[in-house]
């Protein structure tokens, strides 16, 4: 059953990266990071589902896919959640503060949210590598 959850939110990854022209494995790690691949994890600050959107902040984008309770959907969640750091990136003006910006973290210098989610990347990147042979084999 989770490998079946597991498949679907890497599917639904897939699919909105496609969508919006961001890497499929950059939206699992901003999803690990957030949320922990939760899909009804809430935060103090309001931030809900896999990739915490605020709902406040982003109701058009919700109301455009079925209101502010279609937040803790997770393709809506995801959805939402890429088009947000899309536009983060693109403001940011390049992946990092981007990165940055969709945490709500621009000022951090360090950009330790930023580095977080580029490690979770990476650590994805080689857990790919290394179960590519063995399937093909």
């Amino acid at each position: 059953m989770a490998q079946d959850a597991t498949e679907q939110l890497v599917g639904v990854a897939h699919e909105v990266g496609s969508r919006t022209g961001l890497d499929p494995l950059l939206i699992l790690a901003v999803m690990a990071v957030e949320s922990r691949f939760n899909p009804i994890a809430e935060s103090v600050m309001g931030a809900k589902g896999l990739m915490q959107v605020i709902p406040r902040f982003h109701q058009d984008k919700l109301d455009a896919l079925g209101g502010e309770d279609s937040v803790l959907d997770p393709m809506t969640n995801i959805m939402v959640g890429a088009r947000i750091l899309k536009d983060a990136v693109r403001r940011g003006g390049g992946l990092m503060p981007g990165l940055q910006l969709y945490n709500g973290a621009f000022s951090d210098d360090s950009q330790q949210y930023a580095q977080k989610v580029m490690a979770e990347k990476e650590r994805m990147q080689q857990m790919l590598r290394r179960s590519r042979p063995a399937a093909a084999a």
